[in-house]
């Protein structure tokens, strides 16, 4: 059920939809230098889009799981659910550099949903609400943002799984949180 899709984010209307082969469970997934960069979870398949027209230009080859997905202006930074951050250049998905992430008393594993702001490293911890804020350059944690209880009570229902999304507007300097089949999207600040 994984697809690619533009959405109108005031309402949620889908304007544009790419839905990916049954075979395929679509991953993270990030904006770099006028294209989109998807991962699969377990394809070890990435797959490059055209912006506007969602139309496949190329698939890509990694060797682990694919997991999240963000760009530092200058490399892609891929997790694949470990404590290890992979930095790789876009054209082949090849590694140039990786990176393990600690907090002050362990490795901190499951790394999922991945964003780059403002010079550090968001990336959600899988099964939790949490979100770690890592130093790319050493891996350390800097800070967890703790997202438990935002949603309601009103919005539990059958199908509502984790926190598995991180979307952040550097334009107007916004950040959105979702889940897989949240029923709401939020916009968030940290303080």
């Amino acid at each position: 059920k994984s697809s690619l899709r533009k959405v109108e984010i005031e309402t949620g209307e889908v304007l544009k939809i790419h839905r990916l082969e049954s075979k395929f469970f679509g991953e993270g997934l990030v904006v770099f230098k006028g294209r989109l960069f998807q991962l699969t979870w377990k394809n070890n398949v990435g797959f490059v889009y055209d912006i506007e027209s969602f139309e496949e230009i190329k698939r890509v080859h990694y060797t682990t799981q694919g997991w999240g997905l963000t760009s530092n202006g200058e490399e892609l930074i891929m997790s694949d659910g470990t404590n290890k951050l992979y930095f790789l250049e876009p054209e082949y998905f090849t590694v140039q550099s990786s990176i393990e992430v600690y907090d002050d008393r362990n490795h901190v594993w499951q790394l999922n949903e991945l964003e780059y702001i403002k010079g550090e490293i968001w990336a959600n911890i899988y099964t939790t609400n949490r979100i770690a804020r890592i130093d790319p350059n050493t891996g350390k944690v800097l800070a967890y943002i703790d997202l438990s209880g935002i949603l309601s009570p009103e919005d539990e229902h059958p199908e509502l799984a984790e926190m598995n999304g991180i979307a952040w507007d550097g334009e107007n300097e916004r950040l959105f949180i979702t889940g897989k089949n949240w029923p709401r999207l939020f916009e968030i600040k940290t303080v």
